[in-house]
């Protein structure tokens, strides 16, 4: 198990490193496993394909560290965290959002819309709200957070991180103020 997760660990190195370098839509596991001096069948040993691999690393190293005990108070702080993380590696996140198939955003989307389900359903302000609502409101959310992110992304993240996160924090919780009775 220990060397399995070296494996990965230095598989996902590589990734990250070449993916600062080059779009990841021009990266192949051949690029993957020669930059870290493993074989393809070694690759193949761990993931399918270089999207596995991306997958491993938007998990391993950003949401279940990210996540792992995220509520509705904290989440402003844990974007906060997020946006440092990707300025850190803003090559990479620019040149894997760049790609044609933009996993990140699929990938954001799917755990963003689990998170806001959950905090939803934990929540007994939204207890008027049905099931059905309750999942649209988390989509909803999600979407639109990818969004913002997606952008802030793509244009530099230039944008002060601490800034943007209040914002998002703030009008998450406007609903709370007012919404549409029947």
């Amino acid at each position: 198990m220990a060397n399995s997760n070296i494996t990965e660990k230095a598989l996902a190195q590589s990734l990250k490193e070449l993916g600062s370098q080059k779009i990841l839509d021009k990266i192949t596991v051949s690029d993957i496993t020669g930059h870290c001096g493993v074989n393809r069948q070694t690759f193949y040993y761990h993931f399918n394909d270089k999207y596995e691999l991306l997958n491993w690393i938007y998990t391993q190293e950003l949401f279940i560290p990210l996540t792992s005990d995220i509520n509705f108070e904290n989440w402003g702080d844990k974007l906060i965290e997020l946006f440092r993380y990707m300025k850190q590696q803003k090559k990479f996140f620019m040149n894997t959002i760049k790609s044609s198939n933009n996993f990140f955003a699929e990938y954001l989307e799917k755990v963003l819309t689990e998170l806001f389900y959950k905090a939803i359903q934990d929540q007994d302000m939204y207890n008027y709200l049905e099931e059905k609502e309750k999942n649209i409101y988390a989509k909803l959310l999600a979407y639109g957070l990818t969004g913002i992110i997606t952008d802030w992304t793509l244009e530099g993240m230039k944008e002060d991180e601490t800034e943007v996160a209040h914002i998002l924090q703030k009008m998450a919780f406007f609903h709370h103020t007012t919404h549409i009775t029947d």
